[in-house]
């Protein structure tokens, strides 16, 4: 099994004028033929035919009415990059066609989105790709317009334009016959030496006007050591800007990584439940029973940032629907607020993005530490949002919680991991450690029930196991997946074994640590805030190294080692340092 990884490869500064017109040129014709083939007919077409996009189309016929020398496989790159656009939106209405009946009469809100996805629940093609969620927003835009909802996928969506002339090399003749582009790895000298074909002129109107250029690039390390084990695929070429706003440009090359096949013993696992106030909990659990971890929250750090885009995207929807109201939908006041509402959606969707990204590389970063056979994930159609839970809640917690699991799932297999999936009830509502009923309270200082409450207490009095609700959740999950059944195995249960104590984190106000700490780390402790320890992912009892994965998400111990301060830490600890590196360590040596 096998995937391709992008490596970018910069181009000479020196030669940037040559690359801009290549940009240029792109951009300009690629735009061109996508307008002449946006139609019914053509998506039909591209969506019928299984071969490489650019197949699909004339190599001549596109560019006739242009006055241009174009090389034929130039040519023929740019049919690749329009043919994949237009089966992409192809795809997007489909799934438009299957969500139009069960479009409201008003704007869609939380619990049509639900619905909407719980028809198409089935078609995963439609759900991993995001096309749903690209729909809805779509669809609510074009409804902020014109009050209603569009017949046709073409009437709410206008022709594609390209923004930059990326240009895409895989439908070229190879890395020594490319007509485009040449390039050939030097592996004793750790060399990339590129032959680039690139317009003289922006209007280029002979073979003349084109001219190979060559450049031998050194390359990095991280370039050098995949290459050890892949091979280098067809490059993309990228304009790219930096941070002080220049532009540069880069060969993107795929390197073609053989994987490792996922075992299919599941004789250690990392257990995973998604929670409504932790985006992830996990927990390393193994077939008999034991507990190798502590189990660790997987925490998104700009969920308050998120609240208040929610807010402003709110505020902004309300005065929306007042001027339309009031008739006034096609005034400039209206659509400079529809700009702003666009502004701020897209940055809930960038948001949304950093998390789904992020908490998937902190799971990866556990799994590899604790050296687990396969990562165990709940059902995603057994959760259910908890009563009067806002819509931002709601949006955080089942919105993203696939696109986390997809993102798992895709790093895993690269990893060589394997990704169960198990469809429990109950799952914190029974004791891991007895397998008796329990119930929720709202926290460890409290007894009463409380039906979403955040800390378990199991009923059974000669048992008396209590814990935080998703860490109980996690650790019945394994019990569900080595049980082998759709149902909580009662005489199977999971128990700490490891050399250190469970501290149970509280929420009781006013708690201090006699531990020397900083101002920022003394003000997490105020309130009713959960406080969690200050221990480390995965570690020897004579070293104190961890890895994670970096980003916007924090892992924090849900419980803390005895030797930790329980109540002092907000989670930095070293298991968030920014490190992309991970490292495996053997279970054994917890």
């Amino acid at each position: 099994m096998s995937d391709h990884l992008s490596l970018p490869i910069h181009l000479p500064d020196e030669d940037a004028k040559r690359f801009k017109r290549l940009a240029i040129l792109t951009q300009r014709v690629a735009n061109h033929v996508l307008e002449d083939h946006w139609t019914p007919v053509h998506l039909d077409g591209i969506a019928d035919a299984s071969h490489q996009a650019w197949k699909y189309f004339n190599e001549h016929e596109p560019f006739e009415e242009l006055d241009l020398y174009l090389p034929s496989r130039f040519r023929r790159c740019l049919l690749q990059k329009v043919g994949e656009t237009l089966r992409s939106h192809a795809d997007r209405r489909d799934a438009f066609q299957s969500i139009q009946s069960v479009l409201p009469d008003h704007k869609i809100r939380r619990i049509h989105r639900r619905r909407i996805k719980d028809q198409l629940w089935d078609d995963g093609d439609y759900l991993s790709s995001g096309y749903v969620d690209i729909l809805i927003d779509q669809l609510n835009s074009y409804y902020d317009r014109h009050g209603t909802y569009p017949d046709t996928y073409l009437e709410m969506q206008d022709s594609p334009e390209y923004d930059n002339g990326v240009l895409p090399f895989s439908a070229d003749d190879g890395p020594t016959s490319g007509q485009a582009v040449k390039y050939q790895y030097d592996s004793d000298n750790e060399t990339l030496a590129i032959r680039l074909k690139t317009p003289d002129t922006l209007s280029p109107e002979t073979r003349g006007d084109w001219s190979w250029t060559q450049y031998e690039r050194d390359g990095y390390e991280a370039f050098h050591d995949l290459l050890a084990h892949g091979d280098l695929s067809a490059p993309e070429f990228q304009p790219s800007r930096g941070k002080t706003g220049d532009t540069y440009y880069e060969l993107s090359f795929p390197v073609e990584v053989e994987h490792p096949e996922p075992t299919d013993d599941g004789d250690c696992v990392l257990a995973l439940d998604a929670g409504m106030r932790k985006d992830m909990t996990a927990v390393v659990v193994s077939d008999d029973g034991e507990q190798l971890s502590t189990p660790h929250f997987i925490r998104f750090t700009d969920r308050e940032k998120m609240r208040r885009l929610h807010r402003e995207r709110t505020r902004l929807n309300d005065r929306l629907s007042a001027l339309r109201c009031d008739g006034h939908s096609h005034t400039d006041e209206f659509a400079h607020i529809h700009s702003e509402y666009e502004r701020v959606n897209a940055k809930i969707q960038h948001k949304r993005e950093q998390l789904t990204h992020d908490v998937a590389n902190q799971v990866l970063a556990l799994a590899l530490a604790y050296d687990v056979d396969a990562i165990v994930h709940e059902d995603l159609r057994s959760l259910s949002p908890p009563r009067n839970e806002s819509t931002l809640s709601w949006e955080l917690s089942s919105w993203a919680r696939r696109d986390i699991i997809e993102n798992i799932e895709y790093r895993a297999d690269c990893a060589g991991l394997a990704v169960k999936r198990v469809f429990p009830q109950g799952t914190s509502r029974s004791c891991p450690r007895c397998g008796s009923t329990g119930h929720t309270c709202k926290s460890p200082d409290h007894h009463h029930e409380h039906w979403w409450g955040g800390h378990f207490r199991c009923d059974n009095a000669r048992c008396g196991f209590e814990g935080d609700r998703d860490y109980i959740g996690a650790l019945n999950v394994a019990r569900v997946f080595f049980s082998e059944t759709d149902e909580l195995d009662h005489g199977f249960t999971s128990s700490y074994t490891g050399g250190y104590e469970i501290v149970l984190a509280g929420r009781s106000a006013g708690e201090r640590s006699t531990v020397s700490r900083s101002s920022s780390e003394a003000s997490s402790d105020a309130g009713t805030r959960l406080t969690f320890g200050s221990g480390i992912v995965a570690y020897k009892p004579e070293q104190t190294t961890a890895t994670t994965g970096g980003g916007s998400a924090v892992i924090a111990p849900a419980v803390a080692v005895s030797e930790s301060n329980p109540t002092g830490s907000d989670g930095r600890g070293p298991v968030v340092q920014q490190c992309t590196q991970f490292v495996r360590y053997a279970t054994e040596s917890y």
